[in-house]
């Protein structure tokens, strides 16, 4: 798939602080220039900027009144299109891969997504489902966290940096074939729960692998495949599944400490990388994607909210309206 196939329109991935800053911008900053140059991408029909589930998420923590008027200018630049879910996506490529078939718009966007939070019932949904997530990831990550802070003035050199990530690229896959060959033997599979605090979630492999059978009717034949795909390439042709990996490596290698705003940046980025030709997020994980050249790998421009990014952003806006027949 190639991304100028998108309508041949430039697809931007926004982070929620760009939408916010964007709103609350004033006449003749910088964010009021994207913004105005952004709006006139849209008119002339050369860019659009997708909607996320993550969106819907973080917007839910403002009031309703704000979160209304975050939501209409977003719709506005999304022309409609929302990035489904990485569940959803993560399916539907391995389907694609194993049975051939391309990757289009449609197999990471919904169209005409629009309003989601001018209901209020949608709105008080999205703010629990919010409130509920960021408990989770506080508990799972309380341990870990802890033992980062003891250990994280280690420094690792680059090439160790390298052959821990090419052993975790053979590593991770493994859970997932094991899961696949139960299914196989068992016919059948019961999703697992992971303990968290007092509670448990279904395994995400286990999700992945009942998404598989339920909505894409995976035979026995095509599992055989997916466990030789995996034992071959391990996830190098799953973008979502090799982007939230690799980033979880460096999170892990840096001795980062984790909160929830960092995995809701990992689901943003595990399904907005392979099909942004520009996205936008933070300093940290900027500097991840490069490091990992996952931002080459898939083609993207990646910029931070820092003033230079963002002057260099800008001008990259401005070729493309400026220029635009």
């Amino acid at each position: 798939m190639t991304k100028k196939s998108t309508h041949k329109r430039i697809c931007i991935y926004l982070d929620q602080f760009a939408v916010s800053d964007m709103i609350e911008s004033i006449d003749g900053s910088l964010w009021f220039e994207i913004k105005k140059e952004l709006l006139i991408g849209y008119e002339k029909d050369i860019l659009f900027c997708p909607l996320s589930s993550e969106h819907f998420i973080e917007t839910s923590q403002k009031s309703i009144e704000n979160a209304k008027i975050h939501d209409l200018f977003f719709n506005q630049l999304s022309d409609g299109y929302c990035i489904k879910s990485e569940l959803f996506i993560t399916s539907q490529l391995i389907s694609s891969r194993i049975r051939k078939n391309k990757t289009t718009i449609k197999t990471y966007m919904y169209e005409n997504v629009n309003g989601i939070l001018d209901n209020e019932q949608n709105y008080n949904e999205f703010d629990r489902a919010n409130h509920a997530f960021r408990s989770l990831i506080s508990k799972s990550t309380g341990s870990l966290n802890s033992f980062r802070k003891e250990t994280n003035t280690q420094k690792i050199p680059l090439d160790t940096k390298k052959t821990l990530l090419k052993a975790l690229k053979v590593q991770q896959p493994l859970k997932f074939i094991n899961r696949l060959k139960e299914l196989k033997e068992k016919k059948g599979i019961i999703i697992k729960g992971d303990k968290i605090g007092d509670k448990e979630i279904p395994n995400w492999i286990d999700l992945i692998i009942d998404q598989l059978l339920k909505r894409h009717k995976f035979t026995e034949k095509e599992i055989i495949k997916l466990i030789r795909e995996l034992k071959t390439y391990g996830f190098e042709n799953i973008p979502t599944l090799d982007i939230r990996s690799t980033i979880e490596f460096y999170m892990s290698l840096y001795n980062k400490q984790e909160n929830s705003n960092d995995h809701i940046d990992i689901m943003r980025i595990a399904t907005g990388l392979p099909i942004a030709d520009i996205l936008l997020t933070d300093k940290k994980r900027k500097a991840e994607l490069i490091e990992s050249k996952l931002s080459i790998k898939y083609h993207t421009k990646i910029f931070s909210g820092v003033e230079s990014d963002l002057n260099t952003l800008l001008n990259e806006i401005k070729n493309y309206t400026q220029h635009a027949i």
